[in-house]
């Protein structure tokens, strides 16, 4: 297929659905104006070939192409800006440690486990940029608080028993 025959290929309702999301984000973007949304939005979803529909998102960052096709290079010196903002993933100690430290307030044991990889995921995040900052510190939080309150609730038990130990009066 040369390079203008894919225009007259026949577009599928998961292409208009991904040329209706480039609109979408335009506006949202601030690029377009509503009464240029809705017109796009219209044309995009008339459209029936891929030259249609790339009419209707041209001028946006990310015009529409079909699978096979691998997208025309940018011109020197202008990078081609990303169709979709890369995800990252979330820390597994990170889940792990707010787990850990939930299940402490029934189990204690566990806020043990939430400080260790509450503390592991920590330096993981800072070292790969993953997700999961908020959860590691929750895990944290957590761990030290059911791990400071057992110590203090151990430290008033044994206070209680050597202070009725010692007093004589049973």
């Amino acid at each position: 297929m040369n390079a203008e025959g894919w225009r007259t290929m026949r577009a599928s309702d998961a292409d208009r659905d991904r040329a209706a999301d480039l609109v979408k984000a335009a506006l949202a973007e601030g690029r377009i104006t509503w009464e240029e949304h809705s017109s796009r939005l219209q044309h995009v979803l008339n459209s029936r070939t891929y030259g249609e529909l790339d009419h209707a998102v041209r001028d946006l960052p990310s015009g529409v192409l079909p699978h096979h096709q691998a997208p025309l290079p940018a011109a020197p010196g202008h990078p081609m800006p990303p169709a979709y903002a890369p995800t990252r993933s979330t820390n597994g100690y990170a889940l792990a440690s707010v787990i850990c430290g939930g299940a402490g307030f029934m189990t204690g044991i566990s806020a043990i486990a939430a400080i260790i990889t509450g503390h592991i995921a920590l330096s993981q995040i800072k070292r790969t940029g993953e997700e999961g900052r908020g959860m590691a510190v929750a895990g944290l939080v957590m761990g030290y608080v059911v791990t400071v309150g057992g110590a203090l609730m151990l430290i008033l038990m044994l206070g209680l028993f050597f202070a009725v130990g010692t007093s004589g009066t049973w």
